[in-house]
C-alpha cells in the first residue's frame, strides 16, 4: 500500500515540476534530412520473358464433397428425406444422350430438393404455431437445425446444376464432334 502511495506521489511531482528535466529542442531550421532511397527500375517482362499464359476458368467446381448423412435424414421425426445428388458425369468421355438425361436428373433433383425444403419449412412452421394439445415448440438450437438442412439442400442442389454446366462445358469442347 504504501509502495503505491509513493509511486503515485512520484508521478504527480515528475507532471507537475516539468523543469527538473532538461528536454533539448531542435531549431526549427535545423531538420536533419533523411536521405531517400529510390527502388531499382525492374524492367517490364518483354513477351518471350513470360512462360506461362493465364488461364481463367469459371466453370470448375469448387466443392463438391457430400454433407454428413444425418442432413438429409428424417430429424426430429419432420418425415423430410433429402434426395441424393446425381451422379456426376464426365462430359469429356459423354455421348450427347448420356447428357440430355444428366440435365433430366438435375431438373428432376432440383424439384425433389425443392419438395424436401418446403417439407422442413411446412414442419418447423407448424410445430411454431403449437396448439395446447399439440406437440411442444422446437427448440432454437432445433430450429437451427433444420434451417441448416434446408440452406445445404439448397447449396446441393446449386452443386448438382454446377456439376452439369461443367459436364456440358466439357462435352461441347472435347466430347462432341464439332470442331
Amino acid at each position: 500500500m504504501l509502495t503505491k502511495i509513493t509511486l503515485a506521489a512520484a508521478g504527480l511531482a515528475l507532471a507537475a515540476a516539468p523543469g527538473i528535466f532538461h528536454v533539448v529542442n531542435a531549431a526549427p531550421g535545423a531538420v536533419p534530412q533523411i536521405p531517400v532511397v529510390q527502388p531499382p527500375v525492374i524492367p517490364a517482362a518483354s513477351k518471350s520473358d513470360q512462360r506461362f499464359a493465364p488461364v481463367c476458368r469459371g466453370d470448375e467446381i469448387l466443392d463438391s464433397r457430400p454433407d454428413p448423412r444425418w442432413v438429409g435424414e428424417s430429424f426430429n421425426n419432420d418425415r423430410c428425406r433429402a434426395p441424393r445428388l446425381p451422379p456426376v458425369l464426365n462430359g469429356a468421355t459423354a455421348t450427347r444422350e448420356q447428357v440430355v438425361a444428366a440435365m433430366e436428373e438435375v431438373k428432376r433433383y432440383a424439384a425433389q430438393a425443392d419438395a424436401f425444403q418446403q417439407c422442413v419449412s411446412d414442419f418447423v412452421a407448424a410445430r411454431k404455431a403449437r396448439t395446447a394439445s399439440g406437440p411442444k415448440p422446437l427448440a432454437p438450437s432445433e430450429v437451427i437445425i433444420e434451417n441448416h438442412r434446408i440452406l445445404v439442400s439448397q447449396r446441393s442442389k446449386e452443386t448438382a446444376a454446377a456439376q452439369v454446366r461443367v459436364a456440358i462445358n466439357a462435352f461441347n469442347r472435347y466430347g462432341s464432334d464439332c470442331e
